[in-house]
């Protein structure tokens, strides 16, 4: 299908990606601040390659066919991997922590953990990168026809699953060789020097617990008197559990009337401060009512003065249009007065 192979090569794509990102620098330089930054960067790329391998996994048991890849062995691996890496992550993270608030001139650096990470991480991608591969075979082989069973292809491909198997097995035997040539191998006992050993090792254990009888006759006087010892250093122990009890019971009810007082204050200061702030309420309260009694007080007086002044207004106008009436009506009697001398000089 084409969506498993474009999660397979998604896949190899971040775990290039990773291999890219882990090996681009030595982290045998990497100082105390830069090295839980890379190595938290790492552990963030590789829980993306685990979920690209979860979710191939599930893709791969839905298709219900043999010969799938099996990445399980890989899978519980690296979720250990992980684990151990997230801790050295926030290790790191709590050092540069500590270093800050404890002394901020120290400036310790551990070149050989850096590496070790550094290589843990790519053997971890180089083993993801096996395990996709293997995927990546078995997405090939799925587009050859089932009608081609028999086509050079197929069996190519086959062949080379099935080479792919061995060369994994034959690396690990490989490496258990290494491994004993490296320890060194014990060579193989035969009856008869495993019957000597077994012989000598009788005579040596006799002769130990011969001596070991002897030992004890001897110290049995001993303990006899440490029996003594042990009596009256009982009986001082005794008294010194009497007085630690005594001295326990008196911390207990030293400790209960100290929490009594402290929660009693603690009760205080809290009945303290509701009362601080009933009386704040009740003072904002007053302020409100006379800032209100105040407000209405002003609008009250400026309701009576302004119908004063209408008033007043009115009033003024009124004795101005009379005044106007009277000057128009004296005007008309000068002009009538005017006329009548004139018509009495005629």
């Amino acid at each position: 299908m084409i969506q498993l192979e474009e999660m397979v090569e998604l896949l190899i794509k971040d775990i290039e990606d990773l291999h890219n990102f882990a090996s681009r620098q030595k982290w045998t330089m990497l100082t105390r601040t830069t090295f839980p930054i890379e190595l938290e960067q790492s552990v963030a790329k590789l829980k993306g390659i685990q979920n690209g391998f979860l979710d191939l996994q599930k893709e791969m048991k839905m298709l219900l066919e043999k010969g799938t890849p099996d990445f399980s062995e890989f899978m519980t691996e690296l979720t250990k991997e992980l684990k151990v890496l997230e801790a050295n992550v926030s290790l790191e993270k709590n050092k540069k922590f500590r270093e800050e608030v404890v002394n901020e001139t120290e400036r310790t650096e551990v070149p050989e953990l850096y590496s070790s990470m550094q290589h843990k991480i790519i053997e971890i991608d180089l083993r993801a990168r096996y395990n996709a591969e293997k995927a990546r075979i078995f997405a090939a082989a799925r587009k050859v026809p089932f009608v081609k069973t028999g086509t050079t292809a197929k069996n190519l491909i086959g062949l080379l699953q099935k080479k792919d198997e061995e060369l994994h097995d034959e690396k690990k035997k490989n490496l258990e060789m290494k491994r004993k040539q490296f320890f060194g191998a014990q060579e193989e006992k035969v009856l008869a020097d495993t019957e000597r050993e077994l012989h000598e090792t009788d005579k040596a254990l006799n002769k130990a617990v011969g001596e070991t009888g002897i030992a004890l006759k001897t110290h049995l006087a001993q303990i006899n008197y440490v029996e003594g010892s042990f009596a009256h250093l009982k009986q001082k122990v005794s008294q010194i559990e009497g007085m630690h009890e005594t001295f326990t019971k008196k911390s207990l009810d030293l400790i209960r009337e100290l929490k009594k007082e402290r929660d009693y204050a603690r009760m205080l200061a809290l009945e303290i401060e509701q009362e601080t702030l009933r009386t704040r309420s009740e003072y904002m309260k007053q302020m409100l009512g006379i800032e209100e009694k105040k407000r209405e007080a002003e609008e009250n007086a400026a309701r009576k003065y302004e119908g004063r002044t209408k008033e007043l207004v009115k009033d003024l106008e009124e004795k101005s249009a009379m005044i106007k009436n009277l000057n128009k009506l004296v005007e008309e009697q000068e002009k009538e007065i005017k006329r009548l001398r004139q018509e009495e000089k005629k």
